[in-house]
């Protein structure tokens, strides 16, 4: 059977324009003061991830809480839902594989697919996406972290990424970027 991995964030939704764009009002309800709060913000805006040890923290809480507000509110790649509906309409099946933290998001993730009408067979949390493909003999990847660009090609994995921002400083080893789903369709079989 034809099997392709799909990521979610920054690939089938726009999660980090989300972040960066949402205006989140309201302090007090995360239990922060209002200087906290706008340094904590600033902080994952920048991209600054939890250094520490802890493997929880006021910050990564925050991280999370802000995060699963942004799952919601980011709005699907129409080319994107075109494109998985023709995956789904020529007979893929359709592994859509994540970072998000799917013990606290599963159900609020499975219900933005469903209301953005994009079909999956099934739902994963991959740390590492391309072991993952490996291990479930998938040769087509969709997704736009850079580690999978520069070693998609040690895996022996097609990788296909939305070209951002992030891509202009990346020296190409892996990978097709495209600008429109659309243009997957001709590096995959029908």
């Amino acid at each position: 059977m034809k099997t392709i991995a799909v990521d979610l964030d920054d690939t089938l939704s726009n999660f980090t324009e989300t972040i960066q764009r949402t205006q989140f009002p309201n302090p007090e309800q995360y239990g922060l003061s209002s200087e906290v709060f706008g340094r904590y913000i600033a902080m994952l805006r920048g991209g600054v991830s939890d250094a520490g040890d802890l493997l929880s923290t006021e910050y990564s809480y925050f991280c999370y809480k802000i995060h699963s507000e942004c799952y919601k509110l980011a709005t699907a790649r129409p080319d994107g839902v075109e494109f998985m509906q023709w995956l789904r309409a020529n007979g893929w099946r359709i592994v859509i594989c994540t970072h998000r933290d799917l013990r606290r998001s599963n159900e609020g993730t499975r219900q933005w697919l469903r209301d953005n009408g994009i079909p999956f067979d099934f739902l994963f949390l991959a740390l590492n996406k391309l072991d993952f493909c490996k291990a479930w003999e998938i040769q087509y990847l969709v997704d736009d972290h850079l580690f999978n660009l520069l070693h998609g090609d040690r895996y022996d994995i097609d990788i296909f990424y939305p070209i951002m921002s992030k891509h202009a400083t990346f020296e190409k080893r892996a990978g097709r970027g495209f600008h429109d789903f659309g243009e997957i369709k001709q590096w995959i079989p029908g």
